[in-house]
């Protein structure tokens, strides 16, 4: 049994180890050599650690939610080309092309007591499942030992599941210029306060875009209303932005130089990758806050923010997001 402050010290470690978190919670921690990121040479243990170092300040973005598996036991390591996806027998559970796979039924018998599930019926199948939920650090390492990477909550918790307590728009470039992304924050976050009277936050996605989150009071609006709104925002802000964004999911019917403002992921059971989470991507990107200053001056950069990076950059600025839950909002007539 190791202690906290002896597991996150650098000395490289092989197996397993049972990472005692209080005197009543321990943590197995198994295959701590599995290499994750191939090209950066980033393992399994780097993994573990940095959600260890950063878990103060991405619990309050998971804390209470069912979670989003997307599990990498083997790290990123895409399949071949002419590997098929397979839908497996749990219902729910499938493999991607990048080494992943979506497991969202925990067993409840063999889940260690610490971790919570829940019986819900997923928007994809009428069959329940049992999701895990983030109840506390033990649940986040836990489910990282299982090779989840990036983790992904619900917009709700499990005293108002079927209400949202935030609204996301996840802007997504493809092929489009970085340039436009930022624009189209701006777009975003300008019209929110011009015509509904509503402030929103910024994170990088980790991967390629942006994410704006805007505060709902909590419990307050469905999933069916908050969409909605979220819908008809999206509209109002693509007539007025036409050359940069796009509502049009399929990539062959949008200009290369559109962004796609998504607001789909606004359903009940569908969730966007936490502030501070990892992202299955090179270099081990990180889903990090950022400052409006930061969009409206354009001087950063995605890559600047990864496993390595972030947790110096929370010992020098904090949390950006602190105030998010905060700051409850109500949606306009």
């Amino acid at each position: 049994m190791v202690s906290r402050k002896t597991f996150l010290a650098g000395k490289e470690r092989t197996g397993g180890v049972e990472l005692e978190l209080d005197p009543a919670t321990t943590v197995e921690l198994t295959h701590l050599e599995k290499v994750y990121w191939p090209d950066e040479g980033i393992t399994k243990i780097d993994l573990l650690r940095y959600y260890l170092e950063v878990a103060g300040y991405i619990m309050p973005y998971l804390q209470d939610r069912p979670a989003i598996l997307k599990r990498y036991p083997n790290g990123i390591r895409p399949l071949t080309a002419n590997a098929e996806s397979t839908l497996r027998d749990r219902g729910t559970d499938f493999r991607t092309r990048d080494g992943g796979f979506f497991q969202q039924n925990v067993d409840p018998e063999t889940a260690p007591s610490f971790l919570k599930t829940i019986l819900l019926t997923p928007v994809e199948t009428t069959r329940p499942v049992n999701y895990a939920v983030y109840s506390n650090l033990a649940s986040l390492l836990y489910l990282t030992n299982l090779g989840t990477i990036a983790h992904n909550p619900w917009h709700s918790r499990l005293d108002s599941l079927d209400q949202p307590d935030y609204i996301v728009f996840d802007l997504d470039p493809h092929k489009a210029p970085f340039e436009n992304v930022r624009q189209l924050a701006l777009a975003v976050r300008n019209t929110l306060k011009e015509e509904a009277n509503l402030a929103c936050f910024i994170k990088t996605s980790g991967s390629s875009g942006l994410h704006l989150f805007v505060p709902l009071e909590a419990g307050r609006y469905s999933y069916q209303e908050a969409a909605a709104f979220a819908e008809k925002f999206s509209q109002l802000v693509v007539s007025r932005n036409p050359e940069i964004a796009t509502l049009e999911r399929r990539l062959t019917d949008r200009k290369v130089h559109q962004v796609y403002l998504d607001w789909l992921q606004n359903a009940r059971g569908k969730a966007v990758a936490a502030a501070y989470t990892v992202r299955a991507k090179p270099g081990a990107t990180v889903s990090m806050p950022l400052e409006w200053q930061q969009v409206e001056q354009g001087n950063f950069k995605l890559a600047d923010f990864t496993i390595e990076t972030v947790p110096a950059l929370l010992k020098k600025k904090g949390d950006l997001w602190e105030n998010l839950f905060k700051s409850p909002q109500t949606l306009p007539d």
